[in-house]
């Protein structure tokens, strides 16, 4: 049985601007602190940023299996972290003129017993994705991967 974890955050930004940000790999390295440079390895079966697509988020490497721009973003990890079949999906819902994030993940630990420590672990990464990509899509500059046309 897996475990569940979920974080919320709420943006001013648009939900067509947070998916950007979340769907561009790129974009991960202006928002998420990562200590080397998020990237796309593979395109997507029918678009670059989308299923199918293969990104490497330091540490972690993952596929993306959800693309619905610009309301739901799924990936699932391939290596890099400590469990098993770990599964995410980001549901954007419009709230007033910004976006209401919503991130949910499930997980099998690798090491039995260490479910607690690894949902607490996991539920702290994905709150601080949640609050920055949010704060980011409303700040974003200018060079950043998000705003390339065509990107979504």
């Amino acid at each position: 049985m897996p475990y569940e974890i979920e974080a919320t955050a709420a943006s001013t930004a648009a939900p067509e601007v947070v998916f950007k940000h979340l769907a561009v790999a790129e974009a991960w390295s202006e928002w998420g602190s990562f200590p080397t440079r998020a990237r796309r390895e593979r395109a997507g079966d029918e678009h670059p940023n989308g299923v199918g697509a293969v990104r490497r988020i330091p540490p972690a490497r993952e596929r993306v299996v959800l693309y619905e721009p610009p309301r739901r973003y799924g990936y699932v990890a391939l290596s890099g972290l400590p469990v098993r079949e770990y599964r995410a999906e980001v549901t954007l819902t419009p709230h007033g003129l910004g976006t209401q994030i919503t991130w949910r993940g499930a997980f099998e630990p690798l090491v039995p017993g260490t479910a607690g420590l690894v949902r607490v672990f996991l539920g702290r990464l994905l709150r601080s994705f949640a609050r920055r990509v949010a704060y980011h899509a409303e700040h974003c500059e200018p060079g950043c991967p998000a705003r390339l046309p065509d990107v979504v």
